[in-house]
């Protein structure tokens, strides 16, 4: 078996798995950084596979996203799968809710990698929530797109109180090589 070893926010050193990890976003970052993802469990926080990192710790949350690039018809598209909310609570946790409209849906920027500062290529795009799977699902239309390296980010969600931690931080996809 694989052993996982991850700092913890004090920056010591913590055994494997998800009890070494405070909340299910550090958790997530970790396991993404690592190059897990959809069928590539690493060091035990995935075991369903499904991409998302130790889903019974609590929040704030975050998805594993995907991106990708549709050249044909001029296009980016991807999803990003949510975690289910913790503590029995039913449904997904962070499906809907942008800087404007706390029930509107997540919105997300498509990057270009460039040296020094990356570039935002798309306008603000709203990712459809599919509340049944705990999915968004996005599109960007951008014709002209010289070959590099792209990821899509994620917003941080609207406050929903003024107090405490954002359930709901920003996130964002690995760096792909498109088209």
């Amino acid at each position: 078996m694989l052993a996982f070893c991850a700092t913890a926010a004090n920056g010591v050193a913590a055994t494997s798995g998800c009890s070494a990890f405070p909340s299910q976003a550090t958790a997530q970052a970790s396991f993404t950084e690592e190059g897990g993802g959809p069928g590539h469990d690493v060091g035990g926080l995935d075991g369903d596979g499904d991409g998302i990192a130790c889903e019974g710790l609590p929040g704030p949350f975050t998805g594993y996203a995907t991106i990708g690039y549709n050249r044909k018809r001029g296009f980016f598209y991807g999803t990003a799968s949510m975690p289910p909310r913790g503590s029995g609570d039913e449904g997904f946790a962070c499906l809907y809710g942008n800087p404007h409209f706390p029930e509107g849906p997540r919105q997300l920027k498509v990057f270009s990698v460039r040296s020094g500062e990356d570039v935002a290529i798309s306008n603000v795009v709203g990712a459809e929530a599919k509340p049944g799977s705990g999915r968004l699902v996005w599109k960007a239309d951008k014709a002209a797109v010289h070959a590099g390296r792209y990821y899509v980010a994620f917003e941080e969600r609207l406050r929903l109180s003024p107090y405490g931690a954002n359930e709901c931080p920003g996130f964002r996809s690995r760096e792909a090589a498109l088209p």
